[in-house]
């Protein structure tokens, strides 16, 4: 501490734009697109909410889903008509446009195919030093996922991992997968998920008890990118910190000469998702690798 010196700094005020957070997937249920404003450099408060715009989505058949602001909060969805109505279809291909402040954006993604999960299974570990501190047990259940990529390069996923119904977020949760493993390369076409993927304790181990829930999403390889550069900016800290990079974004405006441009991403997934509680009794003695 005694090396370290706070330094303020003097950063300028930008002009707010368009920041879009919003993914259409196939499963039953209401889809969420949420409009902020973009905040100035170390500003910590809560993004505002983008009001009074037109937000819609349209498939490759044509059909049009209009998403509305029902509460003024920025976050415009989309309610099916019966509990069993599902708006992602895998294979198709979705256009999103938004109207808002005399600017139109577009974006566009194809809804790709995810495998099924086969099984999770836990063991009885030793927390490693990553899996320590902050009230985290030095001992408990490791657990792995087990699902196998199709053949045909290129399929690109997202892993979330929820505990007791809440989903682990921070930057070192980012889980993503090229085909099975977690670079860009044709040697994983058609395996079981590897280590690290397939792990769900990766930062902190579970308790008895505990209930455990793993979804595979389907990404276009954009989307793939995307997730990429923003874990690599999260987790840029340190002595050999390199320079930041700007985020990659498929929003564009209509206007390419407009000063208004826009960030964030729409994304389409298929979801795969298996839950368990752990029970010592259903443990394992070893995991198959």
């Amino acid at each position: 501490m005694s090396c370290e010196d706070v330094i303020q700094l003097n950063v300028p005020k930008t002009e707010p734009y368009l920041v879009v957070d919003g993914s259409i997937t196939n499963i039953a249920g209401q889809q969420v697109i949420k409009l902020t404003k973009s905040q100035d450099l170390l500003d910590q408060t809560v993004p505002t909410g983008i009001q009074n715009a037109s937000v819609k989505v349209t498939d490759d058949l044509g059909r049009i889903y209009e998403f509305k602001d029902l509460k003024n909060n920025g976050r415009y969805i989309w309610k099916p008509a019966n509990e069993t109505e599902i708006m992602g279809v895998v294979g198709r291909t979705y256009s999103l446009e938004i109207k808002s402040e005399n600017e139109t954006y577009t974006a566009i993604s194809k809804l790709n195919r995810v495998p099924k999960i086969d099984s999770i299974v836990y063991k009885l570990e030793d927390a490693n030093i990553r899996q320590k501190g902050d009230g985290k047990p030095d001992k408990g259940y490791d657990a792995h996922f087990y699902a196998i990529d199709p053949k045909g390069v290129g399929d690109c996923y997202r892993i979330k991992v929820y505990k007791n119904d809440t989903l682990r977020n921070l930057a070192q949760n980012i889980v993503i997968a090229y085909d099975a493993i977690g670079n860009k390369s044709p040697f994983g076409d058609g395996l079981s998920f590897i280590l690290p993927l397939r792990r769900l304790a990766n930062t902190e181990l579970f308790r008895e008890n505990d209930k455990v829930r793993v979804e595979l999403l389907s990404i276009t390889e954009a989307h793939f990118d995307f997730w990429l550069q923003l874990r690599q900016e999260l987790n840029n800290a340190g002595l050999f910190a390199r320079p930041s990079a700007r985020i990659p974004s498929n929003i564009n405006n209509v206007n390419a000469n407009s000063a208004k441009q826009a960030s964030g991403w729409f994304g389409t997934s298929a979801i795969s998702s298996m839950e368990v509680k752990i029970d010592k009794v259903q443990a394992v003695k070893e995991f198959n690798d």
